[in-house]
């Protein structure tokens, strides 16, 4: 089939489709990743990437339970040369310290109970260091005055940062915020109902979420206006509005959402620690009691538990920066403190980033990965603050960020169509413009620079309207050097984030006006929270518009559309059988097996074999193969073409979808 767009201005984009079709005995794999580890890691002998590896197993239900761990390069663990540690409270382990290269055996144990089966990895000089210090190093550099949360001193004097117009704004939404009457719960309301039940849980839950939003827009400016100006009539405000958190049932409308829950937490944590001098210790003990009950709850819930799951969004896009930042704020006055800090830190520096790799890719899509670019900005930087380690410049995931950027969202353009909601981004938002600014200055990567200068280039940006990154920006990265934003930089045809599954070919990568844009998905990640059943899927965008791109859109998780279209497999360019497509677990799981590229073509291959089957959900649909090929040549020719096979016969659709109206041109 050759569909012809020969209307299209200054080129003409030629797709030509191949299938083949058969019966075989291909062996389905064990999935990649469950949603709880099953297996220990790293283990069979593998290469670890980093020095030190941290260590993960299958973790054993109960709130009591407890860990042991060993380590070392004798596999009948002699004390004086192996490394132990016992009571851990999570399954995972961070040795803190760099290897020597070699084979190293390690076995794990519930506390109790005997040990497992003894696993080897191997370290090498390739092993990038990764040596992260012990929690308790962080533990010990925490200061004892305040504020901590929004500045790096207690004694800075930010009155110099004033005049800036990011400073300029944040006053602004103060000075409003004095006009604000002080929430309470009872402000929580909708304006309309739904036609279900169903329905109109959705949106309560909306509501109460925009609630604490509109919380979080009142205290943070009014805490941040307060140290740029030092004026005493935000002070308040601010702590009259905490004091009314600290009132609210944790327990009720204002925790029965998690997002409201953590805002509630930080909010008040954020006015303790920025107003700690000028509260009275009946206020102190107040907050300090109200914020503890909300932490506790958010540890208790996440400790051997997070840590092995294979993703929890929520906790990941803002609640693990909320509770670290309170703990930060809450150490030497509440003695549980130092131990969710430690957790945190651990969590962080074992799993983070939760959704990348080393190659700078991003599972779960464009429009979520801006929910997580506070935490993969603000951990870090307190962590290099207390410890002297810096995250972000030892893992490579922050340097190579850049290029997932430049090629699944491109300036100019809409995003590649992966993920939940990216239905709504036809250029990159300005957060992305905030975010490459940081991340320029921080890595050095002119590829940042140049990403920002290009989205400025697109459309003019007002960073300082941005609320993503503004503080950061305002009090820690706008003092550092911008790498040089050269006009242009050398961008091949093609991308591959092989480790979480997507890809990209371009005839003209720095320029999406006069680009044709093929975005390919094969990803180890299945179709787990707002990543999409669509294994093996492609979308082409041509001068950064949609040609044949995904259909559907997002209202809630359990909508009907969104379950019975937007997510599933039928609302993407991909492949049913027997009209069924690919399980909403993360199981299913695609891999890109081949990738090349020159000046004039890019090639790619995705093996979704394994796509269309989940032990977790009892489907299997009898794929055997699926390898998609797709060959892009200069100046917009596009060859797919397909192998496919079943267990028995079958009935393939291959889907193509398009906003505007096709012509099938035989």
């Amino acid at each position: 089939m050759i569909y012809n767009l020969s209307t299209l201005p200054k080129a003409a984009i030629v797709l030509l489709v191949g299938l083949l079709i058969g019966f075989a005995g291909h062996a389905q794999s064990r999935s990649v990743y469950n949603m709880f580890l099953q297996q220990p890691v790293p283990a069979n002998g593998v290469r670890v990437d980093f020095n030190s590896p941290v260590l993960r197993w299958p973790y054993q239900k109960g709130k009591q339970v407890t860990y042991e761990i060993r380590l070392s390069q004798n596999n009948a663990f002699p004390s004086a040369t192996t490394i132990t540690a016992s009571g851990l409270k999570g399954a995972v382990f961070n040795p803190h310290q760099k290897l020597s290269t070699g084979k190293w055996f390690w076995q794990y144990s519930v506390t109790g109970k005997p040990w497992s089966v003894v696993q080897y990895f191997l370290v090498d000089d390739k092993a990038l260091p990764m040596s992260s210090p012990a929690p308790a190093t962080l533990l010990a550099n925490v200061q004892t005055a305040h504020p901590r949360i929004l500045v790096d001193d207690p004694a800075t004097n930010l009155l110099l940062l004033s005049n800036k117009p990011a400073a300029k704004a944040i006053i602004a939404e103060a000075d409003k915020a004095l006009l604000e009457k002080i929430p309470i719960e009872a402000d929580v309301t909708t304006a309309a109902e739904g036609a279900n039940e169903q329905q109109n849980e959705k949106i309560m839950a909306d509501a109460i979420v925009a609630f604490g939003n509109r919380v979080n827009h009142l205290v943070q400016p009014l805490c941040e206006a307060y140290l740029l100006t030092r004026h005493q009539k935000y002070i308040s405000k601010a702590v009259e509005i905490a004091m009314e958190i600290a009132r609210w049932d944790p327990e009720g409308v204002s925790g029965s959402r998690d997002f409201t829950d953590g805002i509630c937490m930080y909010d008040m944590a954020l006015v303790f620690d920025t107003f700690y001098d000028q509260l009275t210790n009946e206020q102190k003990d107040m907050l300090l009691k109200a914020i503890t009950t909300r932490a506790s709850k958010f540890y208790k819930s996440w400790v051997n538990n997070i840590e092995s799951k294979v993703l929890s969004g929520h906790v990941w896009q803002l609640l693990l920066n909320e509770f670290f930042k309170t703990s930060i704020a809450l150490c030497g006055h509440q003695p549980e403190a130092a131990n969710w800090l430690s957790y945190a830190y651990e969590l962080f520096v074992a799993r983070a980033p939760v959704l990348g790799g080393i190659d700078g890719g991003w599972a779960e899509g464009a429009s979520y990965f801006t929910m997580n670019m506070e935490m993969l900005t603000y951990i870090p930087q307190k962590i290099k603050l207390y410890t002297g380690f810096d995250f972000i410049k030892q893992h490579p995931w922050y340097y190579n960020n850049a290029n997932w950027m430049i090629y699944q969202f491109p300036a100019g353009s809409s995003a590649d169509g992966y993920g939940d909601n990216t239905e709504e981004l036809f250029e990159p938002p300005a957060s992305y413009g905030a975010y490459a600014d940081v991340m320029a200055r921080l890595t050095q990567n002119p590829r940042y620079a140049w990403y920002a200068d290009k989205l400025q280039q697109s459309r003019k940006i007002d960073l300082s309207a941005e609320p993503i990154l503004r503080w950061y920006r305002l009090t820690q990265s706008d003092a550092l050097p911008l790498p040089e934003a050269k006009d242009s930089i050398h961008l091949p045809m093609a991308q591959l984030n092989k480790e979480v599954g997507v890809a990209s070919l371009h005839t003209n990568p720095s320029n999406a006006k006069t680009d044709v844009m093929v975005a390919m998905r094969s990803s180890p990640f299945g179709a787990y929270g707002h990543i999409l059943a669509d294994q093996n899927t492609f979308n082409i965008l041509y001068g950064g518009k949609r040609l044949f791109y995904r259909t559907g859109y997002k209202v809630a998780m359990n909508d009907p559309h969104r379950l019975g279209w937007s997510k599933h497999t039928k609302g993407q360019n991909g492949i049913l059988i027997n009209g069924e497509g690919q399980p909403y677990t993360v199981e299913p799981y695609g891999n890109f097996s081949r990738f090349l590229q020159g000046e004039q073509l890019a090639y790619i291959k995705g093996d979704a074999s394994n796509a269309y089957q989940s032990v977790e959900s009892k489907e299997d649909y009898g794929v055997n193969k699926f390898y998609r090929h797709i060959v892009l040549l200069k100046p917009g020719i596009i060859v797919l073409y397909d192998e496919l096979e079943s267990a028995a016969d079958a009935n393939w659709s291959w889907l193509i979808h398009s906003l505007k109206d096709m012509k099938l041109d035989a």
